[in-house]
C-alpha cells in the first residue's frame, strides 16, 4: 500500500499547526492533501475517520479547530507507527535465539498474546484452561520473554494446579531456565522461591550445591525446606545434613532426614540403622525414596526379621495384631525399587503371604529403572509362579528385547477365545492381562514417528506428572490381528478409563496403537471400531477413529447412541453431531430415530433434542447448534 498521501497530510496538518489553526481554511495545500485521502478512505475504516476529521478541520463551520487537529495527528502518528519499516543493504542474517533469561521477542499478533497475559495476571482457576489450551494450540507463544517471565511468576500462584502445570513446562526447558529461575531468587521469599529451588534441584542437582548452601543462611522455612532436600545430591553434604537434623524442627528436619537417606557415608548408615531398631515404623517412611544399597539391606534385614516371627509363630496373618499387620505393609512400601540381593531373595518369602501386594511390588519397582538383579528377580518369579509376574517381565521384555523376540515369546497370550485361554499342554489357564497393563501405557506418536511410553511419577517438582519416553523398537505388526480380533474386549475387568473418551481400557488401548502411516490397517480398525458402536452404542470417540481410518458408513450410527445408556448426557449428542460426517438433512433423520428409539426410557432433555432436530432441518450447522 502507497502511504506516501497519508504522510503528506500528517506534514501539512503540523505545518498548519505550527502556522496557527487560523490559516487552516486558508491552506489550499492542506485542503488538496485531504482530497488525495479519498481512496483511502473507502478502502479502509480507520483512513476513512482519519479524512472525516480532517474535512471537518478545513471547514469555515469547525468549532473546536485546534483540539480536532490535534486529534487528527494523533490518529495518523498511530496508524503511520505500525506501519513503519526498517530497511537496510546487506544480506540477512538470523539473530541467535536468547535463552535461560527469558527468551526474546516472538512476532505473534498481540491479539493472540494477549489472552495468555491476561489470564497469567489474573486470578480465579478460569484461567487454567486458557493458559494450557493456549500452550496445546500456540506452544510458541511461551518462548517469548514477557510470558517465560510470568511463568516463574506463576509458580506461587495460588491455584496450585495452575502452579504444577507451569512447573512442568519450565522443567522440560532443562538446564536453559536456569539462569531465569536463579535471577531475583529471594531466600526469604515463599512459595514460589521455594518451587525455584525444586526445579532448579531437578534440573541441575548436585552441580548446584553451592547456590543450595549458599541460600540456606537467612532463608524463609518454606524455602530452608527444599534447599536442605536439594542437598541430596552431593556425598559432602553428609555432615552438614547431620548438624541439620540435629539443630532444625519441623518440616526443615523432616527434609534433612529425607536427604540423609541418600547418603553413602558410614555416619549416615549407622544413623539409619539405629532409627530402625529404635523406631521401624517411622524410620520406613524415609528410607522408601532412598536407592542405596545400604538402605536396601536394612529394609531387607527387617523384612526377614519379620518373616522369620512369623514363621515361629504360625498365626495366619488375617489372625496377627494390627500393628504386626501394618508393619509387614510397611516394609513393603519401603522395599519399592530397592535392588540389592538380600532384597531380591525376600520376594520368594512374602509371596505366599501377600501375593498381589508382591506382584504389584516387583511392578512399581520396575517401572522406571530396570536393575539387572530386579529383571531377573522377575523372570525368576514368573518361572515359579506364573502369570501374575507377566506385567513386569512383557514390560522388561518390550523395554530389551527386540520387537520380534517378544511377539515370539508372548503372542501365545492372546487368543480370539478371550482372556482366559485354555491351553492344551496340560489344561493350564494363562491370563494376559499382564500384557494389557503394559500396553496400554504405549501409543504410537505420529510426530515422533515411533511408539512412546507413559508412566507416572509423583516426586517430581510438579507432584504428579506424566513422563513420557520413546519406545527404542517398534511393536512387531503382528501383534495387530490379535488385538482386533480378540473378544478380551468386552471383558468386565475393562471399566471405563479414567481422562479417556473410550467406555473400556481395552479400546482406549487399541485406540492408541493406531498406525497411520500403515494402510493397511485401517480397514481392520474401522471394521473394530463400527463394531464397536452397533454393539455399545457409538462414542464421538468412535467417529474419530473412523474419520481417521477413512470410513464411509455412518447410517444409524447416532441412533446407537443410546443403545446401552438412556441417561446419555446432550452435551455427548452435541458432540457426536459435530463429529459425524454427515449432512444437516441427515443428521436430523438420525437425531429423530434416536429421540423415537428412547420411548418411554429417556432420561435427558428430550426437549433439547427435539429443538436440535428442528434447527437441523431449518439448515443450521451442527456446530452452531
Amino acid at each position: 500500500m502507497n502511504l506516501s498521501v497519508v504522510y503528506e497530510l500528517r506534514d501539512r496538518l503540523k505545518t498548519a499547526a505550527v502556522a496557527g489553526t487560523g490559516l487552516i481554511t486558508e491552506d489550499f495545500r492542506l485542503k488538496r492533501a485531504v482530497e488525495q485521502m479519498a481512496p483511502l478512505a473507502k478502502a479502509s475504516p480507520v483512513f476513512g475517520k482519519i479524512c472525516q476529521m480532517a474535512q471537518k478541520a478545513v471547514t469555515l463551520e469547525c468549532e473546536d479547530r485546534t483540539a480536532l487537529v490535534l486529534d487528527t495527528l494523533s490518529l495518523l502518528d498511530a496508524v503511520l507507527c505500525t506501519q513503519g519499516s526498517l530497511l537496510k543493504e546487506g544480506q540477512w542474517r538470523e539473530i541467535p535465539a536468547q535463552t535461560g533469561r527469558g527468551g526474546g521477542c516472538v512476532n505473534i499478533p498481540y491479539s493472540q498474546m494477549a489472552p495468555v497475559l491476561e489470564a497469567f495476571r489474573g486470578t480465579g482457576s478460569g484461567r487454567y484452561a486458557v493458559i494450557r489450551d493456549a500452550h496445546e494450540e500456540r506452544p510458541e507463544i511461551f518462548a517469548d520473554h514477557r510470558i517465560k517471565n510470568l511463568m516463574v511468576k506463576a509458580l506461587g500462584d495460588s491455584y496450585t494446579d495452575l502452579a504444577d502445570m507451569v512447573a512442568g513446562w519450565l522443567l522440560d526447558e532443562g538446564r536453559e531456565i536456569l539462569p531465569l529461575l536463579k535471577q531475583g531468587f529471594d531466600p526469604e521469599g515463599k512459595r514460589d522461591m521455594a518451587k525455584r529451588v525444586e526445579l532448579i534441584s531437578a534440573i541441575a542437582g548436585g552441580e548446584e550445591n553451592d547456590f543450595y548452601v549458599e541460600s540456606l543462611l537467612g532463608a524463609s522455612k518454606e524455602v530452608k525446606e527444599e534447599l536442605v532436600r536439594a542437598l541430596r545430591h552431593r556425598e559432602d553434604n553428609e555432615g552438614l545434613l547431620l548438624d541439620l537434623v540435629k539443630s532444625e524442627k519441623g518440616k526443615v528436619k523432616e527434609a534433612a532426614l529425607c536427604a540423609l537417606t541418600h547418603m553413602n557415608g558410614e555416619k549416615a548408615k549407622e544413623f539409619w540403622k539405629k532409627q530402625m531398631d529404635k523406631k521401624p515404623e517411622k524410620a520406613v517412611d524415609y528410607l522408601q525414596d532412598s536407592r542405596t544399597v545400604w538402605a536396601s539391606d536394612l529394609i531387607a534385614e527387617h523384612l526377614e526379621r519379620w518373616l522369620d516371627t512369623y514363621d515361629e509363630s504360625g498365626i495366619p496373618l488375617k489372625e496377627l495384631k494390627n500393628e504386626d499387620r501394618q508393619m509387614l505393609y510397611d516394609l513393603r512400601r519401603a522395599a519399592v525399587r530397592k535392588s540389592s540381593p538380600r532384597m531380591c531373595a525376600c520376594y520368594r518369602r512374602i509371596y505366599p503371604i501377600i501375593p498381589k501386594e508382591t506382584e504389584e511390588l516387583l511392578w512399581d519397582s520396575l517401572m522406571e529403572e530396570q536393575p539387572e538383579s530386579l529383571c531377573r528377580t522377575a523372570e525368576e518369579m514368573y518361572e515359579a509362579y506364573g502369570d501374575g509376574f507377566l506385567q513386569p517381565v512383557f514390560w522388561i521384555a518390550l523395554l530389551t528385547k527386540s520387537s520380534r523376540e517378544v511377539y515370539d515369546r508372548f503372542c501365545s497370550y492372546l487368543r480370539p477365545e478371550g482372556l482366559l485361554d485354555k491351553v492344551k499342554n496340560g489344561g493350564s489357564k494363562r491370563d494376559a492381562m499382564g500384557i494389557y497393563k503394559v500396553l496400554m501405557r504405549v501409543r504410537y506418536e505420529e510426530k515422533e514417528e515411533g511408539y512412546v511410553v507413559y508412566r507416572e511419577a509423583w516426586d517430581s517438582p510438579v507432584r504428579f506428572r506424566t513422563v513420557v519416553s520413546k519406545l527404542g523398537a517398534d511393536l512387531d505388526p503382528r501383534w495387530y490381528p490379535l488385538l482386533l480380533q480378540s473378544k478380551d474386549r468386552f471383558d468386565t475387568r475393562f471399566r471405563k478409563q479414567v481422562r479417556s473418551s473410550y467406555d473400556n481400557g481395552y479400546d482406549a488401548m487399541v485406540a492408541g496403537l493406531f498406525r497411520p502411516d500403515m494402510e493397511e490397517l485401517k480397514e481392520d480398525y474401522g471394521k473394530y471400531f463400527y463394531q464397536g458402536a452397533r454393539l455399545h452404542g457409538t462414542l464421538a470417540a468412535d467417529v474419530r477413529m473412523l474419520k481417521r481410518c477413512g470410513w464411509k458408513d455412518y447410517k444409524g450410527l447416532l441412533a446407537l447412541a443410546g443403545k446401552k445408556n438412556d441417561h446419555i448426557a446432550t452435551y455427548e449428542i452435541r458432540e457426536l453431531l459435530s463429529e459425524l460426517p454427515m449432512t444437516g438433512k441427515d443428521l436430523a433423520e438420525e437425531l429423530d430415530s434416536l429421540i423415537k428409539s428412547y420411548g418411554k426410557k429417556a432420561r435427558i432433555g428430550v426437549g433439547v433434542l427435539e429443538m436440535w432436530r428442528d434447527k437441523l432441518r431449518s439448515g443450521v450447522l451442527a456446530g452452531d447448534l
